[in-house]
């Protein structure tokens, strides 16, 4: 192996693993391939849809757009990241398709997919990771402000890039033939949603700060945790188990703000590092805190009503006493999936 900058690079010439420097210069400011770092000069480009091109025609979605965080409308089928044609095939080949198998499953056969067979959980957590890391370096191409006049700064300038190191080196795993150490494996929950002809059967929602992802297909909507190794799973999985049917989108959109917001509250985060070992094997592994402790809620920055009330605005219309709700909302008076004893709100009647 020869060490470049701390990059590492191996006799063929293929980046192993980038430097934090080499990463932020070559990937997150510059032009080039995602996954192998070629420059688009060298390599015949086609990029790489965000949201998977499979999603995209299941749902009709090319032709309509996502909601930027700056507010403006873009294009899902513009809605790309550099990838060069190879490592696009890689892509799809060794994660889009049979994760795109896995989730053609019902809810009931994928919660035993992933509970049956660890490989589909190392999949699933691979494919939110890369779809979480393209949404966010495809905010470095959008300006924060709509408004130039308020300066030219980009929506990924605010992000601190050396804490996606570790995530890209993981969705790399399939180009660099990584080894990943189950315990980099973050909180995954799966539940069922209700399907019905006046809810929008896709959704993609994630948090930068928290590194949750909720993607919702269908009859079920998936839930993780990228940066956790399972600390968030172990705190609330008491609560998790009392989910006894199908989730509204509300009850969905609380039940990520209670991941983000215990994700965010850590004490000790784990520690990700890449490691080589003597006979040249890559391996990403994990290191993390015997107990898993929570810096109190008093001293948070943050309450989970007001969590909430940024992720549930935009499901309110314009209905009588809208402001009332959205202020009982954000004051934690407010709740959709559990009631004030802790019980879980079936609101399968409802539906009927």
């Amino acid at each position: 192996m020869l060490r470049q900058s701390e990059t590492i690079i191996d006799k063929l010439g293929k980046i192993l693993l980038f430097s934090v420097e080499d990463f932020c210069n070559k990937i997150v400011l510059g032009n080039n391939c995602f996954i192998c770092g070629a420059d688009n000069r060298s390599k015949f480009f086609n990029d790489e849809h965000i949201i998977p091109d499979w999603i995209l025609r299941k749902y009709s979605l090319h032709n309509q757009h996502i909601t930027l965080p700056n507010s403006a409308l873009f294009k899902y089928d513009r809605y790309k990241i550099p990838c060069c044609r190879n490592c696009n095939s890689l892509l799809g080949e060794k994660i889009e398709k049979p994760v795109s198998n896995l989730l053609k499953l019902s809810y009931s056969e994928i919660c035993h997919a992933l509970s049956s067979n660890e490989k589909n959980i190392s999949l699933l957590y691979t494919w939110l990771m890369l779809i979480f890391f393209k949404v966010h370096l495809k905010d470095n191409y959008f300006s924060k402000n709509l408004n130039h006049q308020k300066g030219d700064l980009k929506i990924g300038d605010s992000y601190d890039w050396s804490e996606m190191h570790h995530i890209h080196c993981v969705i790399r795993k399939d180009y660099t033939n990584a080894i990943i150490d189950r315990n980099i494996i973050g909180t995954i929950f799966v539940v069922p949603a209700f399907n019905h002809k006046d809810i929008v059967p896709f959704d993609y929602t994630d948090n930068y700060a928290g590194k949750v992802v909720m993607l919702r297909l269908d009859e079920f909507c998936i839930f993780c945790v990228l940066n956790d190794s399972c600390g968030v799973f172990n705190l609330f999985y008491d609560s998790f188990k009392k989910i006894n049917g199908p989730l509204t989108p509300f009850q969905l959109k609380e039940l990520f703000t209670h991941l983000v917001y215990i994700n965010l509250r850590i004490k000790e985060r784990p520690v990700f590092f890449s490691s080589f070992s003597s006979n040249g094997n890559y391996n990403i592994n994990a290191i993390f805190p015997d107990i898993v402790e929570l810096v109190p809620e008093s001293e948070f920055s943050c309450t989970r009503g007001e969590l909430l009330f940024y992720y549930c605005k935009d499901l309110i219309g314009p209905i009588e006493n809208r402001e009332k709700i959205l202020d009982e909302i954000k004051n934690g008076k407010r709740r959709y999936l559990f009631d004030n004893n802790g019980d879980f709100i079936n609101f399968r009647k409802e539906f009927d």
